[in-house]
């Protein structure tokens, strides 16, 4: 679309994508959740009840693979921010994707491939843990961080970033269905020994062909690739410490990262403790875990609803709707009796929970774009990259949360993951699933309702500035 220098802009003027293109771009997502599930459903409980890795080891690997993030994320997000290298012929994001999300997808089959510490011993195990995690959130960063900051760049309708804020959700939700459905049918046809290994190599298959199916949703073309020449020309490259301090200092944005960091160790937790509670609580079998259906069926059925919601209250509202009760609806897995007695409740409260992380799940990309834009127009250059770059490092906050918490359960409660536990160890895994989610949802809900204040008004002006000023 040509863009008239003279014509004052308006909303019929921003460019519009269908809805194929939406949903290629948005495959990305449904790697994410796929990958995310299956790691935090399955990963704690492989590595310590399968591998028999210690949990003080495991807790350490996860501080230093946080740690790891501290610097490798924010600085991809630096450098691919400041990299002019392929702009002219394929765009400022388009390679880097694709240069991170094919091994990224591979790296599944390194992690569930680990000998077990009968074998090698507890410190090979440590590093392949550590090292394999280190190697996959790389590929994973310059893939995730460049699709992020493409998104508010490429999108910059309203509609557009609500649309594919509607699309993510299924697409997510169907992510985490596979997520859950293909490791349990696997591991439990094939048994522990081989279940694993199957695993990794279907999910990674999978992701894959997901990837490929992305490109078309990611492409820059003529129009973004030459105003992101006309914007790297006159670009002056910021130190690196002083450009991601900026980002800190952006309390729109702390209170949208504080909120999704706590969110993420929140559903983290509780999808990681799920296997334990499934054998352990209510006493089923590995195919017991597939109880995690009825929160993907709610978020699906619910999601058309928060969507018109979020237009009648705005995304804040929404967004602090989700939090609060999805927090709250955990505290039923506190009485949840033993047994065969215990599964109705389990079922209520994941229909509860899908119902309204739906309401979450929508508003990520509508808020994130909206920081982005907010920083844009303010600082008169897009930076995308390093705001993802710090969103991703500070998420990983969410892994050491959770395993922190298996390890203070563990440690205080003598809980046991190989099994074989008595009523009071068990009343460990209950807080765990329990009590700690609502605290940190709290925490997440405080903050953001304290430090965003970015108006539904204000999102639509800034759509129209962005446009006037060209960035």
């Amino acid at each position: 679309m040509v863009i008239l220098a003279e014509k004052k802009s308006s909303k019929d003027d921003i460019r519009r994508y269908s809805k194929k293109i939406l949903v290629s771009f948005q495959l990305g997502n449904f790697v994410n959740l796929l990958m995310s599930q299956m790691f935090s459903m399955q990963l704690a409980f492989f590595y310590q009840s399968i591998v028999g890795i210690a949990i003080t080891l495991y807790l350490i690997a996860q501080v230093i693979y946080m740690l790891f993030n501290m610097f490798n994320d924010p600085l991809i997000g630096y450098f691919c921010d400041k990299s002019t290298r392929f702009v002219k012929k394929w765009g400022k994001r388009f390679p880097w994707i694709l240069i991170g999300a094919i091994p990224y997808c591979f790296m599944v089959i390194v992690i569930y491939s680990a000998p077990k510490t009968a074998q090698v011993g507890q410190i090979t195990v440590f590093l392949w843990f550590l090292l394999s995690q280190c190697l996959m959130d790389t590929f994973f960063s310059l893939y995730d961080i460049n699709r992020y900051a493409l998104f508010p760049d490429k999108f910059r309708h309203n509609k557009d970033r609500r649309i594919a804020g509607t699309i993510t959700t299924y697409l997510e939700t169907f992510g985490i269905m596979a997520g859950v459905i293909v490791p349990v049918l696997i591991i439990d046809t094939f048994g522990t020994e081989l279940g694993y290994f199957y695993m990794s190599i279907i999910v990674a298959s999978i992701a894959l062909i997901a990837m490929i199916a992305m490109i078309p949703g990611i492409r820059e073309d003529e129009i973004m690739i030459e105003r992101r020449l006309s914007i790297e020309k006159d670009k002056k490259p910021e130190p690196f410490f002083s450009n991601m301090k900026s980002t800190l200092k952006d309390k729109n944005f702390m209170g949208v990262m504080i909120f999704f960091i706590c969110y993420s160790g929140c559903m983290g937790l509780v999808m990681a403790s799920l296997p334990f509670v499934v054998r352990d609580i209510l006493q089923l079998s590995k195919i017991g875990e597939l109880f995690v259906i009825f929160y993907i069926f709610a978020v699906i059925v619910t999601t058309p609803l928060w969507y018109k919601i979020s237009f009648k209250i705005g995304i804040k509202r929404t967004n602090m709707i989700g939090g609060i009760i999805l927090g709250s609806v955990m505290l039923l897995f506190l009485i949840i009796p033993l047994g065969g007695q215990g599964i109705p409740i389990a079922i209520i409260g994941f229909l509860a929970a899908g119902s309204v992380d739906g309401a979450i799940i929508t508003m990520t990309w509508p808020l994130f774009s909206s920081v982005v834009d907010r920083a844009t127009i303010d600082t008169g250059s897009r930076r995308e990259g390093i705001y993802r770059g710090t969103w991703v490092f500070f998420s990983r906050v969410a892994i050491v949360i959770h395993s922190a918490i298996f390890w203070f359960v563990q440690i205080v409660f003598n809980y046991n993951p190989q099994g074989n536990n008595t009523i009071a160890q068990l009343l460990g895994l209950r807080i765990q699933v329990g009590v700690f989610p609502i605290i940190i949802m709290g925490i997440g809900v405080l903050f953001f309702s304290l430090f965003y204040k970015i108006s539904q008004e204000e999102m639509e002006e800034n759509t129209l500035k962005l446009k006037e000023l060209k960035l």
